[in-house]
């Protein structure tokens, strides 16, 4: 793969007009009332209802609302997988639970992202379960993720607190309401990447290990763990997937649009690092062209360089001075 020529000029022009997040030390004053997101479940399996967030990254404009959200019926009520960024989103998932599924018999959180969690407090009367490993690291940057969020959302996020899932769960099968569940227990996108799979349709829920027309997030990735995982989850052969992010398919799209974000990114930023450009170089280089497109890109990929270019010129070293 070849990267494009730059200057260093045209590196800090590229840097400048790109959309880079809000400061995490900016200061948002946030409304006392709660703000509605009008959320669509859609039966996608039967007793599988899923909530589809949009393809982008964290805006005032879409409230957080940019990941997906599952739930499972039982006859004890819905098991609810993720519940969202933020308590306004948290409590319109649990009306709708509520209503039409006869109430939350259980939650699950699939990984320590606050898109995936911070609804909790939604559901702090019922049993929120998670990996130890997430369990930790929710309670280790919960804080700094709420500062990040509220100078992020603002009034979006009114009454919300980070609140971790207070119960562990792991590999194996539980048998919840009548219905049968399959959790795995892999890595890759973060060090505790929690999948269901639901028995009775052969759904799988299969959090952030995979995306589908949505950059995936590379903050805390381990490459190697999350392509293993992602053999692991083509495997399963299931009859319908649910992504982190993206949409519903009963194909194995997200599985290889995945995989070949992840190696093609890899190598981008391997040789960026091998050719001696700096952080700005490579992010004004740009995300691989093939994706360029995807929802929430260049956005994603310049965060990637950010927390990982370390790793990829720590993987450049061995390469000075060879001839």
């Amino acid at each position: 793969m070849t990267l494009p020529s730059l200057t260093r000029r045209k590196a800090l022009t590229g840097i400048a007009s790109a959309t880079l997040s809000p400061t995490l030390l900016a200061s948002v004053p946030a409304r006392a009332e709660a703000r509605r997101y009008h959320l669509a479940p859609q039966e996608v399996a039967d007793g599988v209802w899923m909530i589809e967030g949009l393809r982008e990254v964290f805006a005032a404009s879409n409230g957080g609302n940019i990941v997906n959200i599952a739930l499972v019926q039982t006859s004890q009520g819905a098991v609810v997988i993720d519940t969202g960024s933020t308590l306004s989103m948290g409590a319109e998932i649990r009306a709708f639970a509520d209503q039409r599924m006869g109430g939350v018999a259980m939650v699950v959180n699939s990984h320590h992202h606050p898109d995936h969690w911070f609804g909790n407090a939604a559901f702090a009367d019922r049993q929120i379960v998670a990996l130890p490993q997430t369990s930790a690291a929710c309670a280790q940057y919960g804080q700094d993720f709420a500062e990040s969020l509220y100078a992020i959302l603002g009034s979006w996020m009114s009454g919300t607190t980070p609140l971790p899932a207070t119960g562990q769960t792991g590999a194996g099968e539980a048998r919840i309401g009548g219905r049968s569940l399959k959790f795995m227990a892999l890595s890759g996108h973060t060090a505790g990447d929690l999948v269901m799979m639901d028995e009775q349709t052969g759904t799988l829920i299969a959090g952030d290990l995979l995306f589908l027309e949505r950059a995936p997030s590379l903050p805390d990735a381990d490459y190697g763990a999350w392509l293993a995982a992602l053999d692991t989850l083509a495997g399963l052969q299931a009859s319908g997937t649910i992504p982190g992010h993206g949409a519903f398919h009963r194909s194995s799209a997200a599985l290889a649009q995945t995989r070949a974000y992840l190696t093609a990114t890899r190598a981008r930023l391997d040789e960026a690092a091998r050719l001696g450009l700096s952080p700005v170089e490579a992010m004004a280089a740009g995300p691989v062209p093939e994706f360029a497109a995807l929802g929430a890109n260049p956005e994603e990929y310049l965060r990637s360089v950010v927390r990982r270019w370390a790793d990829h010129e720590t993987e450049a070293l061995p390469l000075v001075g060879r001839s």
